[in-house]
């Protein structure tokens, strides 16, 4: 009787560190660090760059504009700025401030913020090397390209942030102002057609 009651122990006791061994030399996920979404990541001083990527309209030839698409994340109170230098490229510069409204988080490219257009030689599916600076310092980041016309590739989101979707947000728009009657002159009827 006591011999099955070792044996079984014994039994447990291997099955169990064999279903557990495996976790003895497997990486734990949380401990590496990798961008989770489609674009990269750069740390550039005090700025944290986070999901940076390039919208471009055709999935299928080489363009000349891309919609740049990223954040910018400071802790710091001290006001800063992004250039954003790409190879071959254009360099934009990127006014970054913790207010009140955003507490440390500017949008580029997408949601409410305007769109940034940047110019260089561009082809969804490529990568295209891009230098973060700020401060005195630098990183370089291989940001990928993503076509907006491609519904395998690119998310819903990313397909209104084509250059070709994006509406400039400071274009006025075209109304026709209602006439506006003299002294002398009677008010216009409206006319219903």
């Amino acid at each position: 009787m006591k011999f099955r009651a070792v044996a079984a122990s014994a039994l447990a006791l291997a099955l169990a560190a064999g279903l557990t061994g495996c976790n003895l030399i497997s990486p734990q996920r949380t401990t590496m660090e990798y961008a989770a979404s489609d674009g990269v990541h750069a740390s550039v001083g005090d700025l944290e760059v986070r999901n940076a990527l390039l919208i471009v309209d055709s999935d299928t030839q080489d363009v000349n504009e891309a919609n740049l698409v990223l954040s910018v994340i400071t802790e710091s109170d001290t006001p800063a700025t992004l250039e954003v230098a790409i190879d071959g490229g254009s360099t934009v510069s990127i006014p970054v401030e913790k207010t009140g409204a955003n507490k440390g988080l500017v949008k580029v490219g997408f949601d409410e913020a305007d769109a940034q257009i940047v110019t260089g030689k561009f082809r969804s599916g490529d990568t295209v090397n891009v230098t973060f600076r700020s401060a005195g310092s630098e990183a370089t980041a291989t940001v990928p390209v993503l076509g907006a016309d491609n519904p395998e590739n690119v998310l819903d989101e990313y397909k209104t942030l084509a250059p070709s979707q994006i509406q400039p947000s400071d274009a006025a728009e075209t109304a026709t102002p209602a006439p506006v009657a003299t002294e002398n002159e009677a008010p216009a009827e409206e006319t219903n057609e």
